[in-house]
């Protein structure tokens, strides 16, 4: 499991305990959700860092994508954890 589907695991069990309750095999089900939500950071991070500039250094290019990055995965959970902005997937 990725660090991703280990970070909702703890949230369920913290704030969806019924809902966890409910998942019939929650190693799988967090498992998938972990993969959902690295593949949905890794599309949005795509798309905010936008396409590379010849002129751009090394170190510029590396905080535009860190920065990018950082906030594709702050979007992600935020609606992954926000009851009725994401529904979870039917795993």
């Amino acid at each position: 499991m990725n660090p991703y589907g280990t970070r909702m695991r703890e949230h369920y069990a913290k704030h969806r305990a019924t809902e966890l309750a409910a998942i019939a095999d929650p190693e799988s089900f967090f498992e998938g959700l972990g993969l959902q939500i690295e593949a949905e950071i890794d599309t949005l991070a795509d798309q905010i860092a936008g396409p590379s500039d010849p002129s751009e250094g090394y170190l510029e290019r590396v905080g535009r994508l860190s920065e990018a990055r950082i906030s594709a995965e702050s979007e992600v959970l935020r609606l992954h954890m926000t009851p009725g902005l994401a529904s979870p997937p039917s795993l």
